[in-house]
């Protein structure tokens, strides 16, 4: 069975947004250099070095041709105004991302030999508007280049 971890978003992110600096990016939007950036700045398509799960403050985004780590392969916002539980939004992540994992790198999570991050809302972050739930695919021990789409692995 393949690793399906959970990276919360860190309500803290936001007001940390000013001690990072932001991924330099070209026209395209794809990150052009190594950066160390608030979590709310990671796209679909970006690249990242190692993840661990809990409450993140700053993620190394780098660009896919390099050795990196994980892909942001999707993202969706959760609805409601109440927050509904870390379980909830436990579940809700890991049905959708788990599902785009599919389509994306074109196997099921459980036949990959790539693993599933995701990073999802919290309680605190909810309450100032965070719903995104952002999708990761990759592996913990590194060494991916290029992107993972379609890699059927």
């Amino acid at each position: 069975m393949r690793l399906r971890s959970a990276v919360a978003w860190a309500a803290c992110g936001l007001l940390l947004a000013g001690c990072v600096t932001g991924a330099p990016r070209n026209t395209a939007g794809q990150v052009t250099e190594s950066a160390s950036v608030d979590p709310f700045q990671v796209s679909v398509g970006d690249c990242t070095g190692p993840m661990t799960e809990g409450d993140v403050d700053s993620l190394q985004v780098l660009p896919c041709e390099q050795a990196h780590y994980y892909e942001a392969y999707a993202s969706t916002a959760l609805e409601g105004t109440d927050f509904p539980g870390d379980n909830e939004v436990r579940k809700q992540a890991d049905s959708y991302c788990a599902a785009q994992f599919k389509s994306f790198v074109g196997l099921a999570t459980k036949n990959s030999s790539y693993e599933m991050y995701y990073m999802y809302p919290v309680e605190d972050s909810w309450t100032i508007g965070d719903r995104e739930v952002l999708c990761l695919a990759g592996s913990s021990k590194g060494g991916i280049e290029g992107s993972l789409k379609g890699a059927k692995k």
